[in-house]
């Protein structure tokens, strides 16, 4: 089944972050790595860390299709991508506790294990990537590429 995003509804097909982490790190066939293990607090990030922060603005008229993005476009990425990403999140955004829309339908976080491989990678596959785009929404794409300052947990 495919979910869409609905501005007005939080159906029974929400999941939760950890669901969906998992979830999508089934599909891109990665190892879920086990909580509290040096190796998983290393995937958290840590200063310097370089991220891809990309966010889908929430409209009236706004789709996005949460189950293409996580079985098929994001599998793509960390395929194509391979070892250059070290985690990838995907996010649906919430209503506020006043009931108001989130600003965006979508978060994604793509922490950036190795920046030389991901820019090549990048440059050769970023154009047929966002093609994939309108297969899975109609909303404004907006990309940042961050660096990790601090961390606190």
């Amino acid at each position: 089944m495919n979910e869409t995003y609905d501005p007005g509804s939080l159906g029974e097909n929400q999941c939760d972050r950890r669901s969906l982490l998992l979830g999508a790190a089934a599909t891109a066939g990665i190892a879920a790595l086990a909580a509290g293990t040096p190796a998983a607090a290393a995937a958290q990030g840590s200063a310097g860390q370089e991220c891809m922060t990309i966010v889908y603005q929430s409209g009236a008229d706004v789709r996005f299709d949460f189950g293409y993005y996580e079985k098929t476009h994001m599998p793509r990425i960390m395929e194509l991508y391979g070892k250059s990403i070290s985690r990838f999140e995907l996010r649906r955004g919430v209503p506020g506790p006043d009931g108001a829309a989130p600003p965006y339908v979508a978060t994604i976080t793509i922490w950036i294990a190795d920046p030389a491989a991901f820019d090549a990678a990048n440059a050769k596959h970023q154009p047929a990537l966002r093609a994939d785009v309108p297969k899975f929404t109609n909303a404004t794409l907006i990309a940042q590429r961050d660096r990790i300052v601090a961390t606190a947990s």
